[in-house]
């Protein structure tokens, strides 16, 4: 119901000292940066005259409008066909040099965060479950659950017809806090020990974390 110019100005007006005029502009001047054509003109466009792919952009400028520092990127890409993908994630990547800010993006595509992130952590039921660097992670996976995920990602490196894996049974309720790991119910590796105590996260290595009982290397429960 709002044009979508008076939508970005809102926050600029809310939060720095500009005039409606200045706000404006500063607008303008955030859709062309996006790749919003015609910006001047598109200023009092509502959302519903814009393609998917456009009111993905007008959303990252309406993120950048007070210059941050952190900008939280929550499924940016998620019901976007595979090129419009590429073009969101390369104007993010663009602005994120530009704007010399930190990017936390979440997601559940862990193909689309190989190529983006620097540092990835998997989260299950509210609980970080595993941190590392984006080659460690790749390299050395340690949590079923994150096993688990990558083997239900297709990859083009194999040639063999392996079948696609999937994690059995379903997620938590999370009314209910879980009393171990809140993994355990699906987990191919659980043990009396996961049920009744929910793990810290451990080092594996200098910068790789995993909260897990069970050493996956070691096929047995983790020496701690």
């Amino acid at each position: 119901m709002l044009s979508i110019g008076r939508q970005i100005a809102e926050a600029i007006l809310e939060h720095t000292d500009l005039s409606k005029n200045a706000a404006r502009e500063r607008t303008v001047e955030l859709l062309r940066r996006v790749g919003i054509p015609d910006a001047d003109a598109r200023f009092d466009a509502f959302p519903h005259q814009f393609s998917g792919g456009m009111r993905q952009r007008v959303m990252i400028a309406m993120a950048l409008a007070c210059d941050p520092q952190i900008l939280i990127a929550d499924e940016p890409t998620t019901a976007l066909d595979v090129t419009i993908q590429a073009q969101i994630v390369d104007l993010i990547k663009q602005l994120r040099a530009e704007y010399n800010m930190a990017i936390i993006w979440i997601t559940h595509d862990l193909g689309l965060v190989a190529g983006i992130a620097e540092r990835i952590m998997v989260m299950y039921a509210g609980f970080v479950v595993e941190t590392a660097p984006v080659l460690e992670f790749y390299k050395n996976t340690q949590h079923p659950y994150t096993i688990g995920l990558l083997g239900s990602v297709p990859r083009l490196d194999q040639i063999d017809q392996t079948r696609l894996t999937n994690i059995e049974g379903s997620p938590p309720n999370m009314r209910a806090k879980p009393v171990g790991c809140p993994f355990a119910p699906r987990c191919p590796h659980v043990f009396e020990r996961c049920r009744n105590e929910n793990p810290m996260l451990l080092s594996v290595s200098e910068q790789h974390k995993v909260a897990c009982w069970w050493d996956v290397e070691k096929d047995a429960p983790r020496d701690v």
